[in-house]
């Protein structure tokens, strides 16, 4: 018998029941917060894969634009009009397609070189509104080389 203020109790005591396990509602209320974790991830590596795809199409758009620099930059001078011509290739996941407008021979100011202007455009079949263009300006060479003329 307990005494609260000073009167008995009449009905018996109940022990505390132990704890046996985990409410269904923690259960839930875990099960949510994982799914909203796993949506955010899921949502997060989505983006990241889709810029990564991007960075990797301009990066392969570049490559292929410089690929193009280095080979004009490689042939004979007098060969630029005959052998520059549109193109395309696949690299990596694209096609790319280069064009060439090559101008006429001009005559540098100081009156000593020959030089030609020439346009590169590369577009991509997958994009064409991330076009790459630029202007290379290629001399001629002021003395011989049976190697680059």
């Amino acid at each position: 018998m307990s005494a609260r203020a000073g009167v008995p109790s009449l009905l018996p005591r109940r022990a505390p029941r132990a704890r046996a396990g985990v409410s269904l509602i923690e259960v839930v209320v875990a099960c949510t917060l994982l799914a909203l974790t796993f949506t955010s991830l899921t949502a997060l590596t989505v983006r990241l894969a889709a810029r990564n795809r991007t960075n990797a199409y301009g990066e392969q758009r570049t490559a292929t634009f410089f690929e193009q620099v280095n080979r004009v930059e490689s042939m004979p001078y007098d060969s630029l009009a005959t052998y520059l011509v549109t193109d395309s290739a696949k690299y990596g996941q694209g096609y790319y397609v280069w064009s060439y407008t090559v101008d006429a021979e001009s005559i540098s100011t100081s009156g000593r070189a020959r030089y030609r202007k020439i346009s590169l455009t590369v577009t991509p079949r997958l994009d064409p509104t991330k076009t790459v263009k630029g202007t290379i300006r290629r001399a001629k060479s002021p003395f011989s080389n049976p190697l680059n003329n």
